[in-house]
């Protein structure tokens, strides 16, 4: 009987005893929301948006191609001919249609006689002019008030008639002193000239024939006529000089 009264006299805790632990977790848990809010809050902001790094892709392609060496052209390779036996440098000249002076002029040549068999020529362009040929030590030709002088094959007249043929010459620049200036047939055949002088706007003929020479009218001295068709006809003066040129055209 004692026992049982002093078990049924236990209390059991209320409501307001548990009440401060309550108060304190709400607190601590109070305490730790505004905590995390305020580290938070100090936190670096992080931008919106991050702007993308743009670059021309078509510019960076171009600078990225190699630059091209420039290119070097080759160096044209000379045209010749070789000559052939019977070949003379006036029918050369007419065969391919290259001023004689030039032929001369490009091969170095004092004397158009002066081919061989086999000799190998080298072509110039037929719109090149002849460079000028230097003259020898001694040699000057002499300019007058109407300049230096200069000759000119007009034609060839009364042609493959050896009483009639001649060429007819004519100075339209300065006073030509022609003593050693010579007439070249291309083929191997030359005249001349005798102590002679041109003055400026004269002419005269040389024929082909022999005869005796006056101020007008020279003779070469042929047997038969010369200026056939094809032909070149070659003036040079006492240097080797060429001066003028004339081909001997059909008919």
């Amino acid at each position: 009987m004692l026992l049982s009264a002093a078990v049924g006299s236990v209390r059991r805790p209320t409501w307001r005893q548990f009440l401060p632990f309550l108060l304190l977790n709400v607190a601590v848990s109070a305490a730790v929301v505004l905590l995390v809010l305020f580290v938070f809050d100090r936190g670096d902001v992080l931008p919106s948006s991050v702007p993308t790094p743009t670059f021309d892709v078509a510019r960076r392609l171009e600078s990225a191609k190699p630059t091209p060496a420039p290119t070097v052209p080759p160096s044209p390779t000379p045209v010749t001919y070789t000559v052939q036996p019977g070949d003379t440098l006036g029918a050369i000249s007419a065969k391919l249609d290259i001023p004689i002076e030039n032929l001369m002029a490009a091969n170095g040549l004092a004397n158009p006689d002066a081919l061989s068999a086999g000799q190998v020529l080298t072509l110039p362009s037929s719109d090149d002019p002849p460079p000028p040929t230097p003259q020898p030590p001694g040699v000057i030709i002499t300019a007058t008030p109407e300049g230096l002088p200069q000759v000119i094959i007009r034609g060839a007249y009364e042609r493959e008639d050896l009483e009639q043929e001649f060429v007819y010459l004519e100075n339209i620049g300065g006073v030509a002193v022609m003593a050693g200036w010579s007439l070249y047939d291309g083929e191997g055949n030359t005249f001349t000239f005798p102590g002679f002088t041109l003055y400026r706007g004269g002419g005269v003929n040389v024929y082909s024939r022999a005869g005796n020479n006056s101020v007008i009218n020279l003779y070469w001295g042929m047997d038969e006529p010369l200026w056939v068709p094809g032909k070149v006809i070659t003036l040079l003066d006492n240097t080797g000089k060429v001066h003028s040129t004339f081909g001997v055209p059909e008919g």
